[in-house]
């Protein structure tokens, strides 16, 4: 059985930051409004979401700091893209980053079984250097752990 090639998910690309500083804690998917240049080097693997956030704008929320790289020549851009979200999702997200003061953090990009390329992004509170020793012990004792179990 073959697979289609737009549903892979090595075809995804990630932001691995957020997991590592954040506290991921509600998650919305959102459309992106794209150029086509932009389209392509997505579907090519040639983004990085590292460095990249959201921010409410009005009425709208941005997608700042994308890396896209350029296709036709070695230049790299990045500019600020319009999420498309309902209107409920993007007054019931602006209130919470006001209320809590949360960050709007992407996780990753993926590609949606029609071809749509689709942003999940995440109300994020921020890690304290404190917050991230106590999971990398936490972590590392289960590790440990299942090493020193018996095996039966």
């Amino acid at each position: 059985m073959l697979r289609n090639k737009k549903c892979r998910p090595d075809n995804m690309i990630t932001n691995k930051n957020a997991f590592y500083n954040f506290f991921l804690l509600e998650k919305y998917i959102a459309g992106l409004k794209l150029l086509g240049h932009e389209v392509k080097s997505i579907k090519q693997n040639n983004a990085n979401l590292n460095n990249s956030f959201c921010k409410v704008l009005n009425t709208e929320i941005f997608l700042l700091n994308l890396y896209l790289k350029k296709i036709s020549s070695t230049n790299s851009t990045s500019r600020n893209i319009l999420l498309l979200l309902k209107k409920q999702e993007i007054r019931k997200i602006s209130e919470a980053v006001k209320k809590f003061s949360l960050n709007i953090i992407p996780a990753n990009i993926f590609i949606n079984k029609k071809g749509l390329i689709k942003l999940v992004i995440h109300l994020a509170k921020s890690k304290k250097k404190y917050d991230n020793r106590e999971l990398m012990k936490k972590n590392e004792f289960e590790r440990f752990s299942k090493i020193l179990e018996p095996v039966t």
